[in-house]
């Protein structure tokens, strides 16, 4: 078995943004349906504060905070998340997270981290997991 770059209880880089319409618009694309992710009326309406940051957005987010801490050591396998409560567009997040496992699999290095999206009140709105495999 060879050295593992990671050692579990460490922590990712956090990864700070404001995901705001720019974000959802480029998430949605040309064909974007004219929902409550653009019009704050409709989101109140739903009983929402806000516009919400779409929560597969939310998982690509998760998905760069990794990709960022991994950098050139290796690639994602899964990323999973359980939406716990929603974002509003314009309010500041923190994606932080830590290496919960590592382990050999298939004669691959590989780790298990535990991540989160913290909102503007500090508390957690996603719970996820992530897997990653090491370059040998």
């Amino acid at each position: 078995m060879s050295t593992t770059p990671v050692q579990e209880g460490e922590e990712i880089t956090p990864l700070e943004m404001t995901p705001d319409i720019q974000h959802v618009r480029a998430y949605f694309g040309d064909g974007a349906p004219q929902t409550f992710f653009f019009n704050d009326d409709a989101a109140k309406a739903q009983g929402l504060p806000g516009r919400p940051v779409p929560g597969p957005l939310k998982v690509g987010i998760l998905y760069g905070a990794v990709e960022n801490w991994l950098g050139n050591r290796g690639y994602v396998r899964t990323v999973r998340a359980a939406h716990r409560r929603p974002d509003v567009q314009g309010n500041p997040i923190v994606v932080t997270g830590t290496v919960a496992r590592v382990f050999e699999e298939d004669g691959k290095q590989r780790a298990d981290l535990e991540l989160y999206i913290i909102n503007k009140d500090g508390q957690p709105s996603v719970r996820g997991s992530a897997t990653v495999e090491f370059w040998d």
